[in-house]
């Protein structure tokens, strides 16, 4: 669903800075934490050969209080090839859904549960981009379950 929300996105929306967040900033903190959370832990978190550093938090700044600047936007195509790459590895990433914990020390549930976390993290993002969508005329997303 997310990459159809990439699809159906308009050129002149993708960027739009009238939005707190623009909408390929969405879509790539989306993309982003999927990745970091399906890694199994930060330390074997390998980030996307495009990532810019401090591109995946949304806002003006970082939990660290350190100012997030976008010098150049990512595009539909990149942010459909690096979810492309995300979906065609979900087989060996999900290997395994324990009831064991995971490598994420904040968060205090099994891998089983971070699994459903990061399902529902991504859905909230992709009810964002279509409701956006939905504000400019843009209907008719399919919902795949």
């Amino acid at each position: 669903m997310l990459m159809e929300t990439i699809e159906k996105c308009p050129e002149n929306l993708w960027e739009d800075k009238s939005y707190e967040n623009a909408y390929w900033r969405i879509v790539y903190h989306s993309l982003f934490y999927t990745a970091f959370y399906l890694s199994g832990s930060p330390d074997k978190f390998t980030p996307w050969s495009g990532h810019v550093i401090n591109y995946n938090y949304l806002g003006s700044v970082t939990q660290d209080n350190e100012p997030v600047i976008i010098n150049k936007p990512y595009s539909k195509v990149d942010l459909t090839n690096y979810s492309l790459s995300i979906f065609n590895n979900l087989g060996s990433d999900i290997s395994e859904l324990s009831t064991e914990d995971h490598g994420f020390e904040w968060l205090p549930m099994s891998r089983l549960e971070l699994h459903l976390y990061t399902i529902r993290h991504l859905q909230h993002h992709v009810g964002q981009l279509v409701e956006r969508l939905h504000q400019n005329g843009i209907k008719g997303l399919n919902w795949i379950r």
